[in-house]
């Protein structure tokens, strides 16, 4: 029997992570605003609930690892503009849904949203619920970085009706924190959390990284057990992307401090084996769920759906995005805000859509987007609902049912007569089992730099 260090060792390669899909390598550049326009008008005649998503881009200070869209302005002077461009973005996407407002789903990432003092979080607050309205029993959650965390701003959060919170943690080894410029404490961890609960948050979250500088066995088995006494209610662990050539600044960080390849594998295994044991529910190759999270429940109940904020209980069947490099998934287009807060703002202080790049689904991309996002979010493909939804067989898909017949043997995916069937082992690896759906993979692999599916 194959063993999990041969198995990641076999599908540990680059791959997207599919919280969309056709994925944004394969969109157009200088796409046309107008087609956004006319997506708006198709989905304000649906009445499903929409997503929603806020980027609020400013960092106090850059951590070397990180890859995100970020603002690093240690002066607050910036973000008086900013709210006001993000005020003028949030009416011009509510111009176009006149008859769709509501949202079951709203995310805040950054960025460090919590950059904001509670009068400027009330307001972001305000400008978005004012126009979208929260539904009954909405998950509204957002991200936090306990090293800059004011007393006041949990608070004030949960009253405004914030029930879910992530704080990132990434290790808690000083030497690794000084390694990543982060300098992220145990008591500021910990003080973060046990606020939160006080609070009354229904989910804690926290997010850990393996790979990074610095890091051993021994430092990254101590911040995995001083991570579970906090009782998280999800737990992310992601694999540390190493690209100073994309990203410069990862360039103060001494190649000789990172873990070598089997090393980094080696500290996956231990959190596996670990959270595991602890009763924590595999979700893909980097999440992990407590059994009475609604993360956990939803995988049981099958109702697990994934967009571009990941895996979500509950996700709306488009999604409005505001804030710089913000994605949006609206009347069958993907449509991302330029990255560049200048430009950004200036495209919407002039009354426009602050395009970056867009596509438009073709009925193909929506049939597959479908399928990938059953084997990610259901862990199981079944023929009936496909042809009932789509009026195609598995014919459509011989090529992709051939190459998995290649995994059977490694225990990770079935094949019957009723679908496809992802097995408890084979959901660590589940982006590898959704790669033979992609017509554009290949064309992607050529020019695009995708972190590592393990």
């Amino acid at each position: 029997m194959t063993s999990l260090s041969e198995l990641i060792q076999r599908y540990d390669r680059p791959g997207p992570r599919y919280t969309g899909y056709p994925m944004p390598p394969v969109w157009k550049d200088d796409f046309p605003e107008t087609e956004i326009v006319d997506a708006l008008s198709r989905a304000n005649a649906s009445s499903e609930p929409l997503s929603l998503y806020a980027h609020l881009p400013f960092c106090s200070r850059r951590c070397a690892y990180c890859g995100c869209n970020v603002v690093i302005s240690p002066k607050y002077d910036p973000v008086a503009a900013f709210l006001a461009t993000l005020d003028r973005e949030a009416e011009l996407w509510a111009s176009h849904l006149p008859d769709r407002r509501g949202v079951i789903q709203m995310h805040w990432g950054g960025g460090t949203p919590t950059y904001l003092n509670v009068p400027d979080l009330q307001r972001v607050f305000d400008l978005i619920t004012n126009r979208f309205p929260l539904l009954p029993g909405a998950e509204v959650s957002l991200e936090a970085d306990p090293t800059f965390l004011r007393p006041d701003q949990l608070p004030a959060l949960r009253k405004m009706g914030f029930n879910r919170v992530s704080f990132g943690v990434q290790d808690l080894d000083e030497n690794v924190q000084e390694l990543i410029t982060r300098g992220q404490t145990w008591d500021q961890t910990l003080a973060a959390v046990k606020q939160a609960r006080v609070e009354g948050f229904d989910g804690v979250n926290l997010d850990l990284v393996y790979g990074l500088p610095g890091q051993t066995m021994a430092t990254f088995r101590r911040t995995l057990e001083e991570t579970l006494q906090l009782s998280p209610d999800r737990l992310a662990v992601y694999g540390f992307a190493y690209l100073p050539s994309m990203m410069p600044f990862q360039r103060s960080i001494p190649a000789e401090t990172l873990p070598t390849p089997e090393l980094r594998l080696d500290l996956l295994l231990l959190a596996s084996e670990l959270l595991e044991k602890a009763g924590y529910l595999t979700v893909g190759m980097d999440h992990f769920a407590h059994p009475n999270d609604p993360l956990a429940k939803a995988i049981h109940d099958g109702r697990l759906t994934r967009n571009f904020m990941g895996y979500a209980v509950q996700g709306g069947s488009d999604m409005v995005s505001i804030g710089p490099s913000a994605i949006s998934q609206i009347g069958g287009v993907y449509h991302q805000n330029d990255k560049i807060l200048s430009r950004w703002e200036h495209a919407v202080d002039a009354g426009h859509f602050a395009v970056h790049k867009g596509y438009h689904c073709s009925e193909e991309d929506e049939l597959r987007r479908w399928v990938i996002h059953q084997i990610m979010g259901r862990f199981e493909l079944r023929w009936e609902d496909m042809k009932t939804r789509f009026g195609v067989g598995p014919d459509h898909f011989a090529e992709a049912i051939e190459q998995l017949k290649e995994e059977i043997p490694f225990g990770i995916v079935e094949l019957r007569d009723e679908g496809i069937f992802v097995t408890e082992l084979g959901r660590r690896f589940v982006r590898n089992l959704a790669m033979p759906f992609d017509a554009y993979l290949s064309k992607m692999a050529a020019t695009t730099k995708f972190s590592r599916t393990v």
